[in-house]
C-alpha cells in the first residue's frame, strides 16, 4: 500500500481532513441551497476551535477574509468532489454496488447521511484520525450504524487485501474505492503502487474516484500563484503536496499495470459547469483539481 508522509498527523490525525469537513461545514452555514454537497454532520466533527470560529459570524470573517483569504477559492473543491464521488457511487450502488471503501477516510460521514443503503462501508485511515473521529463522535452523540467497518491502517506497512478480508471484504463482489485528497501527497511510485494494490483485491466491474492536482504547465497562469499558496499552507501542516500530473497524460500514468480503464476524466470546468455556475454565494472553482473515474478491467 502506498506510503503516507510523517509528521503531525502521524500523531494527531489530519489536519487538512479537518479543512475538508471545515469546508463542509460552512458550506451549510453561510451558502444559500440547493446545497453542492449537503453534509449536516460535518460541523459536529470539528475541533471546538473551528466551532467556535463558524459559530461566530465575526471570526469566521476574520479567518476567512484576513488570515486564510488567499486559500479561500481553495474551498469549493472539496465539496465538488465530493459530490461527483458520491454520484458516481449512488449510480454504482444502483447498479448492484454494495461494497464502498474509503481510503483516506477523514471525517466523512456518508454511513451517517445514507444508513440504510444495504452498503457495507470501509473507512480506512491512519489509527491517529480513527481515534478521533470516533472520540468526536462519542461527544456529539452520534452512533455509526452497523454497516460501517473502521479499520484503522499504517500506510507503510499494513497491506491493503489482508486488513479488508480481514473485516469481511468480499473480493469477489464489484466494489466501489473512494480515495479522494490522497494522491497530492504521495509519490508517483506510491500512488501506481497504490492502485496495483486495490486492483488486486477489486473484481473486474469495481470502480475507483480520486482527484490529482494538475501540473503547473495544465493550470492557467494567472492561477497558478493560487497552487502556490495551497502547496506552502499545506506543507506547513506537514503534509506537503509532492505529485502533479498532466491530465493528457491520465491513461498512462494511472494504468502503467494495466488494470484500469478511464470512464470519466472531470476537469474543473466540467465540475463548475455542473455545480457552481450560476452561484454568487461560493467562490468559482479554481482549475487546480482534476477527478478521475476507473473501472476494473
Amino acid at each position: 500500500m502506498s506510503e503516507q508522509p510523517p509528521g503531525q498527523v502521524q500523531i494527531h490525525g489530519s489536519r487538512t481532513a479537518e479543512l475538508v469537513a471545515v469546508s463542509r461545514a460552512r458550506h451549510l452555514l453561510r451558502h444559500k441551497p440547493p446545497y453542492i454537497f449537503n453534509d449536516p454532520f460535518a460541523f459536529r466533527f470539528l475541533s471546538k476551535r473551528w466551532q467556535r470560529i463558524l459559530g461566530s459570524r465575526l471570526r469566521d470573517m476574520i479567518v476567512s477574509k484576513v488570515l486564510l483569504r488567499r486559500l479561500m477559492p481553495i474551498t469549493t473543491q472539496p465539496l465538488t468532489r465530493a459530490r461527483f464521488t458520491e454520484d458516481r457511487l449512488l449510480a454504482s450502488i444502483e447498479k448492484g454496488v454494495r461494497q464502498y471503501v474509503i481510503l483516506g477516510s477523514g471525517y466523512d460521514t456518508f454511513a451517517l447521511r445514507h444508513p440504510r443503503l444495504g452498503v457495507t462501508i470501509y473507512e480506512i485511515d491512519l489509527a491517529s484520525t480513527i481515534a478521533l473521529k470516533r472520540e468526536r463522535a462519542r461527544a456529539a452523540g452520534l452512533a455509526f450504524p452497523d454497516c460501517v467497518r473502521h479499520i484503522p491502517f499504517d500506510f507503510e506497512k499494513d497491506d491493503l487485501g489482508d486488513k479488508l478480508t480481514a473485516h469481511g471484504f468480499d473480493p469477489g463482489k464489484k466494489s466501489f474505492f473512494n480515495w479522494l485528497g490522497v494522491t497530492y501527497y504521495l509519490s508517483r511510485e506510491a500512488i501506481q503502487d497504490t492502485l496495483k494494490h486495490v486492483a488486486g483485491i477489486a473484481c473486474p466491474g469495481s470502480e475507483i474516484v480520486f482527484d490529482y492536482l494538475a501540473e503547473d504547465g495544465s493550470i492557467p497562469e494567472e492561477k497558478r500563484p493560487l497552487a502556490i499558496s495551497l502547496k506552502n499552507y499545506v506543507g506547513k501542516l506537514g503534509e506537503p503536496m509532492i505529485t502533479s500530473f498532466d491530465p493528457d497524460r491520465v491513461e498512462s500514468e494511472f494504468n502503467v499495470h494495466g488494470f484500469w480503464e478511464v470512464v470519466c476524466n472531470d476537469s474543473p470546468d466540467d465540475q463548475h459547469k455542473r455545480y457552481v455556475e450560476g452561484r454568487s454565494d461560493v467562490f468559482a472553482l479554481p482549475p487546480l483539481f482534476w477527478c478521475l473515474n476507473l473501472i476494473r478491467q
